[in-house]
């Protein structure tokens, strides 16, 4: 598993913190789903309500059906707005035309013909705690979006 992040510096401190524990909060989906442990992955430290049932839901099906996947997933066009000191929201979208289904039963790895719904839109919600962490609280995709395909 690659995850490819670009735009990682905006020259604004505050923006430049949420890329970075976007970062990090993606990072911790992917750990959870490639280890196959929902509890020490770190999801419950940078997500909250609606979106940490979400992402969780989805490392546990993962889990379940004993899948992960291979590969590199780029996430691009990641954009923030930032509303006050401790509420912001961050756009990006996600291509998956690098990545394929992986069995971790056989351990073979299936690969998924690059289609629109290989591209992924995201729009979150995050909030600031108060040690300064951007938590992701709400978590919309859209598969397929025409806004992130090439």
């Amino acid at each position: 598993m690659t995850l490819d992040f670009e735009g990682q510096q905006t020259g604004d401190a505050t923006k430049d913190a949420i890329l970075a524990d976007n970062e990090r909060a993606v990072s911790t989906v992917w750990q959870a789903v490639a280890s196959g442990d929902l509890k020490k992955s770190g999801m419950g430290f940078y997500y909250t309500d609606t979106a940490l049932r979400a992402v969780y839901d989805y490392a546990k099906n993962n889990n379940a059906n004993k899948t992960s996947w291979a590969g590199t997933l780029r996430y691009f066009d990641r954009q923030v707005t930032v509303f006050d000191k401790t509420t912001a929201a961050l756009t990006y979208c996600v291509d998956e035309s690098n990545a394929n289904v992986k069995d971790l039963k056989t351990n073979k790895v299936n690969v998924v013909e690059t289609s629109p719904d290989s591209y992924v839109y995201y729009n979150t919600g995050v909030k600031k705690d108060k040690e300064g962490v951007w938590h992701i609280w709400q978590l919309h995709e859209d598969r397929g979006s025409k806004r992130c395909q090439p």
